[in-house]
């Protein structure tokens, strides 16, 4: 990445240091928006993982190299608000579970999931690594197919 320089010469570059709020997203090492989604999603992970802050009780942190169909809901590092609405039936399911049940359109039926939950969930999947072109209910736009 290009160095940045601000009107005072200090220089703009990725982890330099005396990062602040009006230094550029490339201070951060940031190029794409899904360096930022997965920035994000492993902030909630790490931020889940505090046991202070911990959305559900765990058997500890459920640590591997990807999320597959059978790991928790929670390692999609999602809010505490989602994780409480997807287990308040029970107990909380699998990563295949909810991909199936926004798949087939039932992850509306769930009480507390709208729209802006529902994204949250699209989003934490996609970071996870889920392809919208093979799971057509991650596109934001809703369209199928």
């Amino acid at each position: 990445m290009a160095e940045v320089n601000d009107a005072d010469g200090s220089a703009h570059v990725p982890g330099h240091e005396g990062i602040t709020l009006w230094c550029p997203l490339s201070c951060l090492g940031l190029r794409t928006v899904g360096d930022l989604v997965r920035l994000l999603v492993e902030t909630g992970r790490t931020a889940a993982s505090q046991p202070h802050s911990s959305p559900m009780p765990t058997d500890g942190p459920h640590e591997h190299e990807r999320v597959t169909f059978e790991c928790p809901v929670t390692c999609l590092g999602l809010s505490r608000h989602v994780l409480h609405a997807l287990s308040a039936r029970g107990d909380a399911p699998t990563v295949g579970e909810v991909l199936r049940m926004l798949e087939s359109g039932k992850l509306g039926d769930v009480r507390n999931i709208g729209r802006r939950r529902t994204g949250e969930i699209r989003t934490a999947l996609i970071a996870a690594g889920f392809s919208a072109s093979r799971y057509p209910s991650l596109r934001s736009d809703g369209r199928l197919g």
